[in-house]
Formats: C-alpha cells, structure tokens, sequence
C-alpha cells in the first residue's frame, strides 16, 4: 500500500470547507487569524485526500492524543500527520502504520534550529554536514528528519535523545520506533521529511489546488533513486544489543 504525501500552497482565499463538520468550522472561529487559517487549511487538505483515497465525502472525526498528536477517532482509518512551513501545508497519510511529516523553510528557520539542534547531534552527524556544500541547509534537512521521526512516534521535546541517524550510510536507529524508513528532500525554499514505520513501500506525492484537485508530481519507492541531489533514504539498523 502506497503512503501518500500532499501540499498545499495556499492564498489569502478562504478555503472552501464543505467537507467539513460544522462544529470544526465554528471552533475555528475562536482561533487567532493566523492559527484559524493553518487550522482550516489543513483540515481541508486531510478532508480533500480523504475524499480522493477512500471516497469519504466529509472528514471524520479527528481527536488529539495525549502526546498532542492529531488522529482519527476511529481505528480503522488511516494513520496521517500534518506540518506546515510559511503558506505550505503539508498532509501524510497511509491505510498502513503510522506516518510522520515536517516541511522547513530552508532559510527563515536556519538561525534559530541550528543551536537547538547542535545539543542533539551526534559525531557522525556533525562530520556528515561539515563536508557538505551547504552545511546550514543541510543540518537543516536532518533537523526535518528528525522532527518526522519524532512526530510518528508521538515524542515530545525529550525525544530526540531517542533517535540517531548515520546520513553516509542512510540508516538510523529509533529507541522508541525499531522499524522505520524516511524518505526527504529539498525542492525550493522548502524541505521536507516523511517518515512511515514499519517502512515506506512506495511514496506517492501529489500537489493540491482547488480548482483542479490532486496532481501527481512524482512517485517514489525504497529500491529508487531520485534525481534530486538532495534526496535521502534512511532505513532502520537492527535493534542495538
């Protein structure tokens, strides 16, 4: 089964919210401008996917988890995970395991990330961006794989002593998720991360616009290569002993 990753760069337009439930319309009038906008938006992205994967013509009901993780009430639905990054939405959604998802915008985070993000590498971490051409970008992007993983795996801000990731190689340890595969780039000003466990079979993504609905922009699976000098893969190591 596919795992499906749509975005949506999104206007000052109001979003046409017809999929979904009243209530979720009139909560998000209680929200600041900002955060009404996010919220409605990505609730619409989820509901138009729902709709285009499964034929579910209004969003199900969605509850927030004690980690503060957002899911479908119901457990026969499909596991998803939202992310935004300035006026793109993101939505990761697959029938099978549990998914993550984080967007960056590469520049207007990099000074703020960096220090955060310097107490959570490891050794392996550091000499791999500091032969890259772009060390900031890319401390970046691992700093988006991090943050899929973590997200999948409902952590919070303790998580990432959790996680390691060995970029040579394309393979990471979880202590919290033993099975797991990623699956990230870096197109424009934006990169992004997705991460599935047990694995990623085949990863379909799709560009979202209202007045034409879902276009496929490319499919990738874990036995293909992208063409794109930024694309990477991790797949999990074997539990440590």
């Amino acid at each position: 089964m596919a795992c499906h990753f749509a975005r949506w760069a999104m206007t000052d337009a109001e979003p046409d919210t017809h999929r979904l439930p009243k209530e979720i319309v009139l909560f998000a009038k209680h929200l600041s401008e900002k955060q009404r906008k996010r919220f409605l938006n990505g609730r619409v992205l989820l509901a138009e996917m729902i709709f285009y994967l499964y034929g579910i013509a209004e969003l199900p009901n969605v509850i927030t988890l004690p980690s503060g993780r957002p899911s479908f009430e119901s457990l026969d639905l499909p596991d998803f995970s939202l992310a935004y990054a300035g006026s793109t939405v993101g939505v990761l959604i697959s029938s099978e395991g549990k998914v993550g998802l984080d967007l960056e915008i590469i520049h207007a985070h990099s000074a703020l990330v960096n220090p955060q993000q310097q107490l959570q590498l490891s050794a392996v971490e550091k000499t791999w961006i500091a032969m890259q051409s772009d060390p900031v970008e890319s401390s970046l992007q691992l700093w988006c794989i991090r943050q899929s993983m973590l997200k999948m795996s409902g952590l919070n801000d303790q998580g990432p002593l959790t996680l390691s990731l060995n970029p040579a190689s394309g393979r990471l340890r979880s202590a919290v998720t033993p099975e797991a595969q990623v699956m990230s780039d870096i197109e424009g000003s934006i990169t992004w991360s997705c991460a599935q466990s047990p694995s990623i079979i085949r990863l379909q993504c799709w560009r979202y616009e209202p007045e034409n609905g879902f276009t496929r922009t490319q499919t990738l699976s874990t036995d293909q290569q992208s063409e794109s000098p930024h694309f990477m893969k991790f797949i999990s190591l074997p539990p440590a002993k």
